[in-house]
């Protein structure tokens, strides 16, 4: 192994116990002493169980993660929930919600990264994702501005798809 490597391979676990050490603390609801010092050693401990025992495998090589991108994500994911929640307003105050079903298609190829898109698609006010297959996307949309499935999906992944 390069020392590149292994120093990238030390930045991604020091990333994915940050990560899960964060998890750990609000999974508690508490910043005590114990539950900080708890925290990453849970993590180091489950990491190293998992890979073992789980995935026999490692993370760093089934797994891309970075917390830069993750932060990214987040960001584009609660403004995208924000924009679709203020638009979708007026339809469920009125009462003018036309549901329709339409089919999409992702440019992403990897598994994670299409339950990430469908996920994120739900999660956004007026759009719930009925069914995956392949790359493939059927959403149930509260009141859709078109059936076409490109304008569709250009609508509703909006920017997220950019991101993987």
């Amino acid at each position: 192994m390069k020392e590149g490597d292994f120093i990238k391979r030390i930045v991604y676990y020091g990333q994915l116990v940050a990560l899960f050490s964060l998890f750990w603390v609000v999974l508690f609801e508490s910043l005590s002493f114990w539950v900080l010092i708890s925290a990453p050693i849970i993590s180091i401990l489950s990491l190293i169980l998992s890979e073992k025992y789980l995935l026999k495998a490692n993370y760093y090589d089934l797994y891309y993660f970075n917390i830069f991108w993750l932060l990214k994500y987040t960001v584009v994911l609660f403004t995208e929930i924000y924009k679709s929640g203020f638009s979708i307003i007026p339809n469920i105050l009125s009462g003018h919600a036309n549901p329709g079903i339409v089919d999409i298609t992702t440019e992403v190829d990897t598994n994670i990264g299409i339950a990430l898109i469908a996920n994120s698609i739900t999660l956004t006010p007026g759009t719930i994702t009925m069914d995956v297959s392949g790359q493939k996307l059927k959403v149930l949309w509260i009141d859709p501005e078109t059936y076409n499935p490109t304008m569709a999906g250009l609508i509703i992944k909006g920017r997220l798809e950019k991101l993987f």
